[in-house]
């Protein structure tokens, strides 16, 4: 039997490999290792592992295990069960692994795992994922997977809390009304030397991001707060931190939508600090607070405080003479979005400073781009140039 006719999911030998197996049972691993491989790279292993209620039977047996877990932690004896709760574990960390393959860039599979609950029952395993990293680890990558493009799943996690804890659950801290503000509270404690799971915590968070019911919870929750409480980089270090640049990237997919934008401009001092965080380096992501100005320039309940701040008006117009032509696009179109439907943005700008930088830099552009051949990049450049340049030379 090949591999693809072992993992082919027709009844029996999916059910006598993984399922029919004790969790002891070296074939039931084989199996679930085999299970994991196809499912990561071929899609209609996907479509037939969803056939077969795969989807349906991991999350049945995570709340199995859920279950056991529960009732075993009420039982004396601890060192005595220390080892089946590590098997149980086990159990649940095959499970997790294996819905995560299973809804990769799959959207009839993630609507599966909705119908299925699966929000629901992490939630109500989220104390047993705190103890164990490794667990954590794995429960993000899946809940990244599952809401990537996934607006439904996003919004499930908004939802009210499942089911009732144990004893010692609420001991350790039970779930929060909703799995999102048990995300957020890991968010804002994550220890600093933990990068794998603050990396995974904030990932996700760039996925709900994008979601208006998640932002409503975020909003509410204060959790941005947060980032005012960042520091810049001291003496001669030029070069952010990675986690502020997991909090600009979260603040960027929170500025790609009207609601994003205006509580990005709610934080107190946030403009400034976005201003101080754009003088430092990141060679992956040099230009996220540029993309993040760019982004709220465009609602017109913020131009008004945009247009009152200094710092962020001479960065926009010092990236006309940026030597680097991302930095000129962006400063370029962030212009040009304040000033359109705009006539009070005229003022501001036909400041002589900028005006000279506009005009220098269309001049410029036009001697550059001006052949048949310039990219569609080069031709917006130009164009938000132009409108620049006509709106600032009117009356």
């Amino acid at each position: 039997m090949t591999v693809l006719q072992f993992c082919s999911f027709s009844k029996a030998p999916f059910k006598y490999c993984y399922e029919g197996k004790s969790s002891k049972d070296i074939l039931k691993r084989v199996a679930a290792n085999a299970l994991m491989s196809l499912l990561a790279v071929s899609r209609r292993a996907q479509k037939h592992a969803l056939k077969a209620h795969l989807i349906d039977s991991c999350v049945e047996r995570m709340k199995h295990i859920h279950a056991q877990l529960n009732l075993d932690s009420l039982r004396p004896g601890r060192a005595a069960l220390k080892k089946k709760e590590d098997g149980f574990v086990k159990e649940l960390s095959i499970a997790m692994q294996l819905l995560r393959n299973c809804l990769y860039q799959n959207e009839e599979c993630k609507e599966a795992a909705l119908e299925a609950h699966l929000v629901p029952v992490l939630h109500s395993l989220w104390p047993w994922l705190l103890m164990d990293d490794s667990l954590m680890q794995i429960a993000l990558q899946l809940l990244c997977v599952y809401t990537a493009n996934f607006p439904n799943g996003c919004s499930s996690l908004c939802w009210s809390s499942f089911g009732q804890y144990s004893v010692q659950a609420a001991h350790r801290g039970a779930p929060s009304s909703s799995l999102l503000l048990c995300i957020l509270k890991l968010a804002a404690q994550v220890p600093l030397e933990n990068t794998t799971v603050q990396q995974l915590v904030f990932m996700f968070l760039s996925n709900l991001a994008l979601s208006h019911d998640c932002k409503g919870v975020i909003q509410k929750s204060n959790f941005l707060q947060n980032f005012l409480s960042l520091t810049l980089p001291k003496g001669g270090n030029k070069h952010l931190s990675n986690v502020t640049i997991l909090w600009l990237k979260l603040l960027l997919n929170i500025s790609f939508g009207e609601d994003g934008q205006q509580m990005i401009l709610r934080l107190e001092g946030c403009l400034d600090l976005l201003t101080e965080m754009s003088k430092f380096k990141h060679r992956n992501s040099p230009y996220i607070p540029l993309l993040i100005f760019h982004n709220i320039c465009f609602n017109p309940a913020n131009k008004p405080k945009i247009l009152a701040n200094e710092k962020v008006i001479s960065l926009l117009a010092a990236c006309l003479e940026s030597e680097n032509q991302s930095a000129q696009r962006i400063g370029a179109a962030a212009l040009w979005a304040l000033i359109h439907n705009y006539q009070k943005a005229k003022t501001t700008l036909k400041n002589p400073s900028i005006k000279r930088r506009v005009d220098e830099a269309y001049s410029v552009a036009k001697k550059t781009f001006s052949n048949s051949e310039e990219s569609p990049l080069n031709a917006y450049y130009l164009k938000c140039l132009e409108n620049l340049v006509q709106q600032l030379n009117s009356s």
